[in-house]
């Protein structure tokens, strides 16, 4: 389980909703590199997010939420991963049909082909609720503090 620290904005019946500030998106150091400056030009907003808890909470409380690793895994491989495989296999796809006469080059194929494959996956990905996969949600794990 991935988990961070949020603070507890306001609170609706068994629900909470928290926030947690971005930190450096590497995490490993506060230097001058590209990443570090990423993080600096989108600036410092918090992420807020509605979570399930049980107990009483107040705003203001400090509380552990996380995330399953393999959801986070899971999700990666749909938000990366399947784009690339289609774009590459629809650029492959385009360039077979071309070389049937379907385009007039190769490379006219793959181009069509591949923004095709590309574009096929953002579908998907927005309208087949399979591939969404709720489990991303977070889920809250325990109040450190009030």
């Amino acid at each position: 389980m991935i988990e961070e620290e949020a603070i507890v904005t306001e609170v609706e019946g068994h629900s909470i909703w928290v926030e947690k500030f971005q930190k450096s998106a590497c995490g490993s150091c506060a230097q001058g590199c590209s990443t570090s400056l990423v993080a600096r030009m989108l600036g410092d907003k918090p992420m807020r997010l509605k979570v399930d808890a049980d107990g009483p909470m107040s705003p203001g409380d400090r509380v552990i939420i996380g995330v399953e690793e393999g959801a986070l895994l899971a999700g990666s491989f749909r938000m990366y991963l399947l784009p690339l495989f289609f774009l590459l296999g629809g650029a492959l796809l385009g360039k077979l049909l071309a070389d049937q006469g379907v385009f007039a080059s190769a490379d006219a194929g793959s181009i069509f082909g591949g923004l095709l494959g590309l574009g096929l996956t953002f579908v998907l990905l927005k309208y087949c609720p399979g591939l969404h996969g709720q489990d991303l949600r977070p889920v809250f794990i325990r109040r450190i503090s009030r």
